[in-house]
């Protein structure tokens, strides 16, 4: 029975590898994808519940859209998906209705779960274009309502 020798791993001369570069590169360019918008399109949204914070069950959502100078954006449709952040939990999604310029309303988004949730707002704008932006919620549960 002959035994193959495991070929050794070289290291870059004064370097600390190359298959501990990618992790560390890999790790590095995964954690940059924060809140940042997917597009270029000059367009951001506040959004408020009710009751706040927001809690299980049917909460009102208040979206407003507007540009960078803080003025209403035209749109021609609105939609929400809500997600948790942790694996397992089916996404909830509402259409919003447009109650003025800039503003739209979902009157029942239905939370599912207490705990930290991220919002995707879909806005299409009146040329077709479509901006996608990322909001952070924590959702207060059935339990936590007493503290």
């Amino acid at each position: 029975m002959s035994v193959t020798p495991i070929p050794r791993v070289r290291s870059v001369p004064g370097g600390i590898g190359v298959l501990p570069s990618l992790l560390v590169l890999a790790l590095l360019l995964g954690g940059c994808r924060g809140d940042a918008p997917r597009d270029d399109l000059p367009v951001r949204v506040q959004v408020a519940t009710a009751p706040t914070p927001a809690i299980v069950g049917p909460i009102r959502m208040v979206l407003d859209v507007h540009d960078e100078d803080g003025n209403p954006v035209e749109a021609t449709r609105v939609e929400v998906e809500g997600t948790m952040t942790h694996a397992g939990m089916v996404p909830v999604h509402a259409t919003a209705t447009k109650q003025d310029t800039g503003r739209w309303i979902v009157p029942e988004f239905e939370f599912t779960m207490g705990g930290d949730w991220i919002l995707f707002v879909t806005i299409e704008l009146p040329d077709g274009r479509e901006a996608i932006r990322e909001h952070s919620l924590s959702v207060m549960g059935r339990d936590d309502r007493s503290s």
